[in-house]
């Protein structure tokens, strides 16, 4: 050893050396997030902005929603989505895939005098006979109560093994629909009617959840998409079989501001305020169901939109 390092080690105390080592050692080993200075990555992840969830600040009037994305199966938003609330005319989509389960499309179905007097006015005659697939079209558009019942007749009676009355026919046919709402997995849904009218002032004609509601429409485009798909129209023509024509207009006033629209029923009592229930299109093949129960008039269709909207952003934010 030369002479220069002889005189540093007798002048600096070997522990010296031992805590030079030690602190070395230290900063070499040290966690990069323990360190003074932030790494790169630390950086990225703390400029990132935060997403936004689009439901969060709606405010809806309705008591109950549901967002229901087909293609995924699944939920993307709820409030109170599985409260039993009155279904009101959604309660027609029910009774249009029943009848359609139980007959041909082509069957032909007569309009009763009993079915002309139910609540409303259809401009429909005594003797009328439509196509079952053309009747199920004017009842969903027009929310017909005097079609819901002429279809409930009709089909009781086919469907019957043994002569009844045509109340006996109807409730046949009301039974088939509760049997099918079970088949389904809607099992908070059940109809004590085939139109959705209020019985009286205290007790509804049909009852679901939102959630539910969206399964219904979902089951319903699925199965029988020719019937269905025609409650995107504003008006349809349809013809009985002796060549009278009737003009269905929608009950859904908003067809024409709701974008990429796939279907849509409507319901209104005084028991269960304004319903909507929409299928529209979230992009290429890609639809979505939304349910809105116990809003007002107009507030369903206010409703309905924002939850569009955000349901848009919601899937633009993920993809």
């Amino acid at each position: 050893m030369n002479k220069p390092t002889t005189q540093l080690f007798e002048k600096v105390k070997p522990e010296y050396f031992f805590w030079a080592a030690a602190l070395c050692s230290l900063l070499f080993f040290v966690h990069p997030q323990e360190s003074a200075l932030p790494s790169v990555a630390s950086v990225v992840v703390a400029t990132q902005p935060t997403k936004v969830n689009p439901y969060v600040e709606l405010e809806l009037l309705g008591r109950a929603a549901s967002v229901y994305d087909v293609k995924a199966r699944k939920t993307l938003f709820g409030k109170n989505e599985l409260e039993v609330l009155p279904l009101a005319s959604i309660t027609k989509l029910m009774t249009a895939v029943t009848a359609l389960s139980l007959v041909p499309d082509t069957t032909y179905i007569p309009i009763s005098s009993r079915a002309i007097r139910e609540e409303g006015d259809s401009g429909f005659k005594v003797g009328d006979r439509w196509l079952l697939r053309d009747l199920l079209k004017f009842t969903l558009l027009e929310s017909s109560n005097d079609g819901a019942v002429a279809v409930s007749e009709a089909i009781g009676g086919v469907i019957a093994t043994s002569t009844q009355t045509a109340d006996g026919n109807r409730l046949l046919f009301i039974q088939k629909m509760n049997e099918k709402a079970q088949e389904l997995g809607l099992h908070s849904t059940y109809f004590l009617n085939e139109d959705g009218l209020d019985i009286d002032k205290d007790h509804a004609g049909a009852f679901s959840s939102a959630s539910e509601t969206t399964l219904m429409l979902a089951h319903a485009l699925e199965q029988f998409p020719l019937v269905f798909e025609e409650t995107r129209l504003n008006e349809l023509v349809l013809s009985t079989e002796d060549g009278g024509r009737y003009s269905a207009v929608n009950t859904n006033k908003k067809t024409d501001t709701l974008p990429l629209l796939i279907a849509s029923k409507t319901g209104y009592t005084d028991l269960s305020g304004g319903n909507l229930v929409i299928a529209f299109d979230a992009g290429f093949n890609h639809p979505v169901i939304i349910s809105v129960l116990g809003s007002t008039r107009n507030g369903r269709y206010s409703d309905v939109e924002k939850l569009l909207w955000a349901t848009l952003d919601a899937l633009s934010e993920a993809n």
